[in-house]
């Protein structure tokens, strides 16, 4: 029977999270989000990072490997939940359009011109008059 040590099992969980983060990579290039993108590309990094660290002990690169992937996963968990609307995310979503909306309505208007008017458009020369001009009518 073979023996794996920790350090083996951690290169194991590098290998896959690469090969899984490329496949998501593959995906994402797909759309039209470049912010997935650029957080798996550096996802991609940091497992390398990790990997490296473990493969020529050191444990600076492991410890960060290991923050970040305890920060990606809480992430991946929060991005799932709120997908599938778990608990009291669907609130979450509400009060954060709410917030939104009050600022879009409470946002000051900045098109006073102070030669025109209200005027926001600028200067608008005289008006053509049309030949259908309605007139009053005296009796």
């Amino acid at each position: 029977m073979g023996y794996c040590s920790g350090r083996c099992t951690l290169v194991a969980v590098c290998g896959a999270q690469l090969v899984s983060v490329l496949e998501r990579q593959i995906f994402d290039f797909l759309g039209y989000q470049w912010a997935p993108i650029l957080a798996n590309f550096i996802h991609i990094i940091i497992v390398i990072l990790g990997l490296f660290g473990t493969i020529q002990y050191r444990p600076r690169y492991i410890t960060g490997y290991a923050v970040w992937l305890v920060l990606w996963v809480t992430w991946n968990v929060f991005v799932i939940c709120f997908y599938l609307e778990a608990g009291d995310l669907s609130k979450l979503a509400g009060f954060i359009y709410a917030c939104y909306v009050v600022k879009c309505i409470t946002e000051e208007e900045d098109s006073f011109d102070f030669i025109g008017g209200f005027d926001s458009y600028g200067y608008q020369g005289p008006q053509k008059t049309s030949h259908l001009q309605l007139q009053p009518m005296y009796m």
